[in-house]
């Protein structure tokens, strides 16, 4: 359990409104260096030391200032601010469990100090892929192509080359912004429905940005050359006729924004809140909002999607 200093017994514990301001204490820049199973960190500014601590609040351990970087800062996460914490719908959990821990007091709630990656507060784009709703079926078109004529030489025989398979472009417009990062953008994995062939989907990453009606087109090419060998008599013009099919389709879609890290609390009397010889404190978002949907926030956008096939190649000679 954390440990109250004796002090603290004397105060009574009157509610008071938080402030939402970034703190100027720079914290040692870490992420990725933590004790196994920590869910609360403890921060010593005069000597710059970070302090980790189990759910119950058994003490784990002095954490290593190395300098390293979240896994997920590739543009596929964007910081949050203090009150972008203050918005999420499980907030109140976090509150309730620094209330439980370190007492009810006024605190300036920091992330991210000195803009900086210092056991940051960040919002990531969801590891799942942002699924394309198609609307209804779609519209297609259906056609004989006939490539242009090769002469068969004295060998007697001719080899054709052509691109078989489909060809698709998709564009992703922003038709809601998330509660957080307003103007950023973000690498987000998309599953593209193949509207030619309904059984399969492409998977494209798409940097998108969180703004109304911002528009971004992705291509996707799978095909693959085929050849064919045709024998003819010399002199014969020898052609491939293949069908070719267009489509049309539109959908919809949402890209999850889900919050993850440390809040920070820096309480403003010190004696009240001195806990484990501590003061200023901070609590991982996910551990206390285990559920994803309170911590979330989307992105939606629209899709308009065009792919054409080729297929069906046959040769013939005249």
């Amino acid at each position: 359990m954390y440990r109250t200093r004796a002090l603290v017994h004397f105060f009574a514990l009157a509610a008071t409104l938080p402030l939402a301001t970034a703190s100027p204490v720079q914290l040692p820049r870490s992420f990725d260096n933590l004790p196994n199973g920590t869910h609360a960190l403890a921060f010593d500014p005069e000597i710059g030391i970070v302090s980790a601590y189990a759910h119950d609040g058994a003490f784990l351990g002095h954490v290593n200032k190395t300098t390293t970087v979240s896994a997920r800062a590739d543009g596929a996460c964007s910081n949050l601010s203090p009150d972008d914490l203050k918005g999420l719908a499980g907030w109140s959990l976090v509150t309730a469990k620094a209330v439980a821990n370190w007492g009810n007091g006024k605190y300036n709630l920091a992330t991210n100090i000195n803009n900086e990656a210092n056991y940051p507060a960040i919002a990531c784009v969801s590891d799942d892929a942002a699924v394309i709703t198609v609307n209804g079926d779609p519209s297609c078109v259906t056609s004989t192509q006939t490539s242009s004529g090769t002469l068969v030489g004295t060998s007697g025989s001719v080899t054709l080359s052509a691109l078989e398979g489909t060809t698709s472009s998709t564009t992703i417009t922003t038709t809601k912004t998330s509660d957080w990062s307003v103007g950023v953008s973000v690498a987000a994995t998309i599953s593209i429905p193949d509207i030619v062939d309904s059984t399969t989907t492409v998977t494209s990453s798409i940097s998108v940005t969180n703004s109304l009606s911002n528009a971004v087109t992705s291509a996707s090419n799978n095909q693959q050359t085929q050849s064919i060998t045709m024998d003819a008599a010399d002199g014969a013009t020898c052609s491939l006729t293949f069908t070719s099919k267009s489509c049309t389709a539109s959908g919809t879609g949402s890209i999850d924004m889900i919050a993850q890290g440390w809040a920070w609390f820096e309480y403003e009397n010190k004696a009240r809140h001195w806990v484990d010889g501590h003061y200023y404190w901070a609590l991982d978002i996910e551990t206390y909002i285990t559920d994803p949907s309170q911590r979330s926030s989307a992105i939606d956008f629209t899709a308009e999607i065009s792919a054409t096939n080729d297929s069906q190649y046959k040769g013939t000679c005249t």
